[in-house]
């Protein structure tokens, strides 16, 4: 199988060492059921998971038992990383469809950032990725819309599952219930049907049995809650001086 490591090269350049050590993080996958927990609000942390195939989805449980949403991760995705900083998992990591992950223990993780910078940095930027995406989804329930939220949900999908090249003729297939939806997006399943409706209707998708077609790019960024934002990719790299070695220089040289 070959590892989905676009997340990993978005920012930084990967050498073919690079790429090997991600193959070898791949070699120990499983597979986890639809349904099924790959790791539970509250666990023990042992490492991180490496997501290669299928849909996760990242909750976390509120006092009066409801479940919030908080992510929706796609091939190539990093789990679990949140509660590296933790003393237990704070967030339960669930299949949404069937899945194959890697794990990546802690110790090997904590190797990496001293033997193989090059994949750190990458690692370190695409977290960085991740909080401009926590970001954006505050401000999707804090002041849009259901239309505007949903609208920007679904362009936010088409975007990363055409980089990990998973849609064909602008269309992608959506495994997430409306239930999955409410849950992310801080509405009822109810409105979530009809806010599909009224997207479907207006003519900027067209759904048919588990399938989303983007069939007005343009009209559906118009109605988004935010323009999408414009990563720096490989300047990322560049701006930190591309670092490659193990020195660390001292900040008052130069």
């Amino acid at each position: 199988m070959q590892p989905p490591y676009h997340r990993l090269e978005e920012f930084v350049p990967l050498t073919g060492s690079d790429e090997g050590l991600v193959r070898r993080f791949a070699a120990s996958s499983r597979k986890i059921h639809r349904g099924h927990a790959i790791r539970r609000e509250g666990d023990h942390v042992g490492g991180i998971f490496f997501l290669m195939e299928g849909w996760v989805a990242s909750s976390m449980m509120l006092r009066e038992g409801r479940r919030q949403i908080v992510k929706v991760h796609l091939p190539g995705d990093m789990l679990g990383m949140p509660s590296l900083s933790l003393s237990r998992a704070g967030e339960t990591l669930e299949a949404l469809t069937d899945v194959v992950v890697s794990v990546i223990p802690c110790p090997a993780l904590g190797r990496m950032f001293i033997e193989n910078p090059r994949l750190a940095v990458g690692l370190f930027l695409s977290t960085q990725k991740e909080r401009v995406a926590l970001m954006q989804s505050l401000s999707w329930i804090g002041a849009a819309s259901a239309l505007e939220r949903l609208a920007a949900f679904l362009l936010d999908l088409h975007s990363r599952l055409n980089a990990a090249g998973l849609t064909r003729a602008d269309g992608f297939d959506l495994p997430l219930t409306q239930q999955h939806l409410a849950d992310l997006l801080g509405i009822t399943p109810v409105h979530v049907n009809r806010t599909l409706k009224r997207l479907d209707q207006a003519g900027y998708v067209q759904r048919s049995r588990g399938r989303i077609v983007i069939a007005d790019l343009a009209g559906l960024r118009a109605v988004a809650a935010n323009a999408p934002p414009r990563f720096a990719d490989h300047e990322a790299w560049t701006r930190l001086g591309s670092p490659s070695g193990n020195h660390i220089p001292d900040p008052r040289a130069g």
